[in-house]
């Protein structure tokens, strides 16, 4: 039994018509025939006795069209629920870093708008590792990280760019005026910091450490609008992504020493199935540079 032959059945009974069913159908009368046949063969009943000029139900066509009905008004109810269950968007959890945020959420949501305009992001910023920690407990549906090792095998990944970490004081620094700068240099320097959750820092840490300095941490934070103002303000120096210190013309800007990069990849768990509109978005991802 399929719910096409109640249909055709009930509205038959409705109609008191075969080819009056057909034409509300927009079938032909062979399919509504049919499809009652095939019910009565199912069952080993007759439900309509035949005649000349019309048709009238047998008891057992009596006690099916009492059923379909019901059978299909609730069908009709779940196919109605589930349909508006569908309309209801479900937002892509995202997980950015600040810097990185700056950097590629303007020309991200450019695309989304122009491609998937009902797309919804719900957006969380947040440094790398704590990112990677919401991702394995399904708190974020996908992430832009930063990062300059491979990701743990566990991670679906797209590479989207690579950026620049650099160097960045006041115009009047005594460092401001050479085309690069090392961390030898910058042993006494008082230094605003990301905090530990942050790539970058780790990052960065890397260069000091490998040349057997300790820098000099006046501040550490999750803020990116902290280590603007106190660079603006010339109480510490510290370190930007090229795309976002590019932005800030009040500020010397200079590369490390040999220069220093961070990879950006879209990043979500292999053992998620992603849903529809976290499918565009990594394939918008994939097919189209976001930068």
């Amino acid at each position: 039994m399929k719910l096409q032959q109640l249909r055709y059945f009930e509205a038959t009974c409705r109609l008191g018509s075969i080819s009056r069913a057909a034409e509300s159908l927009h079938v032909s009368q062979p399919s509504v025939s049919m499809a009652i046949r095939d019910l009565e063969r199912e069952f080993g009943v007759a439900l309509i006795a035949r005649r000349y000029q019309g048709f009238s139900l047998t008891e057992e066509g009596a006690i099916l069209r009492e059923m379909a009905e019901s059978l299909l008004r609730h069908a009709d109810h779940v196919s109605n629920r589930m349909q508006a269950l569908g309309r209801q968007r479900r937002p892509v959890r995202l997980g950015v870093p600040p810097m990185i945020g700056t950097a590629l959420l303007p020309a991200l949501y450019r695309q989304l708008s122009a491609r998937y305009p009902e797309l919804l992001l719900a957006t969380e910023e947040l440094g790398t590792k704590t990112l990677i920690r919401d991702l394995r407990e399904n708190v974020l549906d996908v992430a832009f990280v930063s990062h300059h090792a491979p990701l743990p095998p566990e991670f679906e990944t797209i590479p989207v760019t690579d950026m620049e970490i650099v160097w960045c004081a006041l115009p009047d620094h005594p460092l401001a005026g050479k085309s690069r700068v090392s961390v030898l240099q910058l042993e006494d320097e008082p230094l605003v910091f990301f905090q530990s959750s942050f790539s970058l820092r780790e990052r960065v840490m890397q260069q000091f450490e490998a040349a057997g300095v300790t820098p000099r941490i006046l501040h550490a934070t999750e803020q990116l609008s902290t280590v603007q103002s106190l660079i603006r303000s010339g109480t510490a120096t510290g370190f930007l992504l090229r795309p976002l210190a590019d932005t800030m013309p009040d500020l010397a800007v200079l590369s490390l020493e040999p220069q220093v990069f961070v990879h950006v990849s879209l990043v979500w768990r292999r053992s998620q199935k992603p849903f529809r509109d976290m499918s565009r978005l990594i394939e918008l991802c994939r097919q189209v540079p976001v930068l």
